[in-house]
């Protein structure tokens, strides 16, 4: 058997993990001069009379990372390794608070640590999770053991969790803008249609996004494959396989819907997103994709199209499981034959074209 096809949606893990894995390099080294700055702070002004607990938990912390740095490339999910060590770091803050003096404690502005590293790392679910979480750490640590203290230090601990909700906000800022510049080159230089970095950028901002087909609040997602494209490589060259490549992407252009957006994903498979479209929409324009393809015999060479369509389920627009439902219908349009249309979860009788 030769190696399985990948799907779109692990070609969108794919690029989650590589974006995750390369912020996790280029911190490191930060990460622990940070850590080892805090550390000389803390012996500078208080060393003696706080005690050294807080050295402990210091050092279980910088093992916690240096474990997840270990294990995270070698693992599917490196997000796990990353989120376990991240979290371990504000109950260790919480703890080290708590071992020198609660609300009156210096150590309260390290909560300010983890939360600066959230943007970078998690999407915005992540990113309110986690802000949640080190607030409720630093709640934990500062008001809980002893409220009256907490009271009488209101005025401090405000201005420490305004400042822990801020470095939220402004890291999380920095990191959009670095996302946006590495955005930048958006078009497949062969076909001119979008790439998989404008492909990363439209799911995330559609990913979440209301979905009510009653009001007009519809997304299709069609996942298009040409057919045997190997073989036209094989039997004519790849100049000959470019050149249907372009060709078959400017008939596509030409045949979808102002508003209508196209993606080049890998090799010969073409994602088509469908704003406001529902079942019979997308059906019908993947049908109109599909004959155009196979009438206009880019550059004398007889091709076909497979598609795959998914519609979004009412709610929020969930994109990896339309992307999933759209790849599963593509492999059994590819397994019915090819030159097919299929569209996933609907009715049967109009499943298929």
């Amino acid at each position: 058997m030769g190696k399985p096809r990948d799907t779109l949606v692990s070609i969108h893990e794919e690029a989650r993990r590589e974006r995750l894995l390369d912020m996790e390099g280029r911190v490191r080294r930060y990460r622990t001069a940070c850590f080892g700055i805090l550390a000389l702070a803390l012996v500078m002004t208080g060393g003696r009379s706080l005690g050294y607990w807080w050295i402990a938990f210091l050092a279980a912390g910088l093992a916690g990372f240096a474990v997840a740095d270990r294990f995270m490339r070698k693992s599917l999910r490196p997000a796990l390794w990353i989120a376990g060590a991240w979290a371990a770091l504000p109950a260790l803050i919480a703890a080290s608070a708590l071992a020198t003096g609660g609300a009156t404690s210096p150590v309260l502005v390290w909560f300010a640590l983890p939360a600066a590293t959230l943007g970078f790392r998690f999407e915005p679910r992540g990113i309110v999770a986690g802000t949640t979480y080190v607030v409720a750490m630093f709640l934990l640590a500062a008001v809980v053991p002893d409220p009256q203290a907490a009271w009488e230090q209101r005025d401090l601990l405000i201005a420490i969790a305004a400042l822990i909700v801020s470095t939220v906000i402004l890291s999380g800022a920095l990191v959009e803008s670095d996302r946006a510049h590495r955005r930048r080159s958006t078009l497949d230089p062969l076909t001119g249609l979008f790439n998989r970095n404008a492909l990363e950028q439209r799911l995330s901002e559609l990913n979440g996004q209301p979905c009510d087909p009653g009001d007009g609040l519809s997304h299709a997602f069609l996942l298009c494959d040409l057919d045997h494209f190997k073989r036209v490589n094989d039997e004519h060259g790849h100049a000959a396989g470019d050149a249907v490549l372009q060709d078959v992407a400017y008939t596509m252009r030409a045949t979808l819907r102002a508003g209508d957006s196209i993606y080049r994903v890998g090799g010969e498979e073409i994602l088509v997103m469908l704003p406001g479209a529902d079942h019979e929409d997308a059906l019908e324009i993947a049908e109109r994709l599909r004959v155009a393809v196979r009438e206009r015999r880019p550059v004398g060479v007889a091709v076909s199209l497979s598609i795959g369509a998914a519609v979004a389920e009412p709610g929020t627009v969930d994109c990896d499981d339309m992307l999933a439902r759209a790849d599963a219908a593509l492999y059994a349009a590819k397994a019915a034959g090819r030159d097919l249309v299929y569209l996933d979860d609907f009715e049967p009788e109009l499943a298929v074209l």
